[in-house]
């Protein structure tokens, strides 16, 4: 028997039991235990397993967990792989994705909201600043962590929260550590009439589509990619079972985030001449519609050469280098998933075929989208 645990309320824990499905129907020989509840029954044991996926739970479930089955592997950076492999986000990366977006936005000034004392929150912060730092800017974090359940309902923490959040500099990027400290931070800044994004620009972690769109604005959020997680643990478990030995160096497996699902609360640009801020943004609105430069300039009151001008001196990109790279993104995050095809990629991005858009994938990223897709794929099966 094999036991699954995970937080079946959230959406990354569901997704990740996705991956793990995935995985044990392709062997059907997996007699499965699901445990969906994030708080386990008192006086209801864990059964005896062969082995375990450990994706949360409390203390009393995790310690069931370890002590009655034979083999467990944790889906969770807060994990020690010198006592159980672990296979999770690659939270460094989650960092660094989430730099990236906030800086795309033009911002200048930045800020943390998280757990410091967690290894998954320290991790995102890491690589956060880190990204920061190689363009010679700081990350302010916050001096009140993200809170524990009690507090987190009562409030107690927003009066010291809001008072950081009006100390900022503005417009200030925060980024979240994952999304249900994200929606206490819209919340917090509408209770303070504090505007988001136009002030306070807000990033999650984990894409949990409810959690996203009930706040207000509507959650920007780094995708990452549960379903692999779950599959990969499935498949390091299966090796565990077989009485396969796992190297050291392949206890910890890390699982790199998918892209930035962009909604309201990080529609912002930081871009002091408002053409500008208005051309950049009808960019990244219609790239894939398509949108020429022509478009642009019917839709701005400038000449092609202010605006090329102004978007390189702003972004280091012209006009049409901005298009490509949306086109570019939104397609490389659409060819993660394999029941989209490759032509109806190249429609919803703006390509005109599919030649059209092997040229400016071998141009861009020195590949096609076939291999990107099956590098991906290979991935998944391998790592």
């Amino acid at each position: 028997m094999v036991g699954i645990s995970v937080d079946g309320a959230m959406g990354h824990g569901r997704a990740l039991m996705r991956g793990v499905m995935r995985f044990a129907n392709a062997r059907r020989r997996w007699l499965l235990h699901e445990e969906l509840r994030a708080v386990f029954p008192e006086g209801v044991p864990w059964p005896k397993c062969d082995g375990a996926i450990h994706a949360g739970g409390n203390q009393a479930l995790t310690a069931e967990i370890y002590e009655r089955s034979r083999h467990v592997v944790a889906c969770s950076g807060n994990a020690d792989a010198s006592k159980t492999p672990v296979v999770c986000a690659d939270d460094y990366a989650v960092g660094a994705m989430a730099a990236e977006h906030l800086l795309d936005c033009n911002l200048e000034h930045f800020g943390f909201y998280g757990r410091m004392y967690e290894p998954v929150s320290a991790g995102r912060h890491a690589g956060f600043a880190e990204v920061l730092k190689q363009r010679d800017l700081t990350c302010s974090v916050s001096p009140v962590q993200w809170p524990e359940v009690y507090e987190w309902i009562k409030k107690t923490h927003w009066p010291a929260l809001q008072k950081w959040l009006r100390d900022l500099p503005k417009p200030v990027g925060i980024f979240a550590w994952d999304d249900m400290a994200a929606h206490d931070l819209a919340a917090a800044c509408f209770q303070a009439n504090i505007g988001v994004p136009d002030r306070v620009a807000i990033l999650g972690v984990n894409n949990d589509d409810l959690l996203c769109d009930s706040a207000w604005p509507p959650l920007s959020s780094v995708e990452v990619d549960f379903v692999r997680v779950g599959f990969l643990a499935g498949q390091m478990l299966e090796k565990l079972i077989t009485g396969e030995k796992i190297p050291k160096s392949a206890r910890m497996v890390r699982v790199p985030p998918k892209g930035v699902v962009r909604r309201q609360s990080t529609d912002v640009l930081a871009v002091t001449d408002p053409f500008l801020a208005d051309a950049i943004r009808y960019i990244r609105n219609h790239a894939c519609d398509p949108c020429t430069v022509r478009d642009v300039l019917r839709h701005v009151p400038v000449g092609r050469r202010w605006l090329e001008r102004h978007m390189l001196e702003t972004l280091g990109r012209t006009p049409h280098d901005e298009i490509i790279r949306v086109r570019v993104t939104t397609a490389q995050q659409l060819l993660q998933h394999p029941e989209e095809s490759i032509p109806h990629v190249a429609d919803i991005c703006g390509f005109s075929a599919v030649p059209n858009m092997t040229r400016t994938f071998q141009q861009v990223l020195g590949t096609t989208p076939g291999a990107f897709r099956r590098k991906h794929l290979w991935e998944l099966r391998t790592s």
